[in-house]
């Protein structure tokens, strides 16, 4: 699996470069995005362009990096999903909590992350 992390104004943007995000994967995707969730006010881009496929325990650890940027006041977002990954996570529910873009630009603007904007969540209107 490759990870690689970017830094966009306030964001950081994890893509993702793998075609399955499932539990044998999960150690060093969380040793990768953990880091980025330590700041006050953490904004993390989750890229999942190319992977087709999450797993259970992937989801659940989307909602655990979700609950740790929510502690902090800060708030996760997904872009770049194939249909297939979509609906899993829509199905999950997973996206009531962290917002599903179509592109990275997308979700950088959602948060608010280039122009110094709160957070999604901490304005009226928040998040999708």
């Amino acid at each position: 699996m490759t990870l690689s992390i970017l830094r966009e104004g306030r964001a950081s943007v994890l893509r993702i470069g793998a075609p399955r995000l499932v539990y044998a994967s999960l150690s060093p995707f969380l040793e990768r995005a953990g880091p980025c969730l330590e700041e006050e006010r953490p904004l993390l881009v989750l890229d999942f362009k190319g992977v087709n496929y999450v797993d259970s325990a992937a989801i659940g650890c989307l909602m655990d990096l979700y609950r740790r940027a929510s502690a902090r006041k800060g708030a996760v977002a997904m872009c770049g999903l194939m249909d297939r990954v979509e609906r899993m996570l829509r199905m999950t529910g997973a996206h009531e909590f962290i917002s599903i873009h179509r592109s990275t630009g997308e979700a950088l603007a959602a948060l608010g992350a280039a122009s110094g904007r709160p957070a999604a969540g901490e304005a009226a209107g928040g998040g999708r």
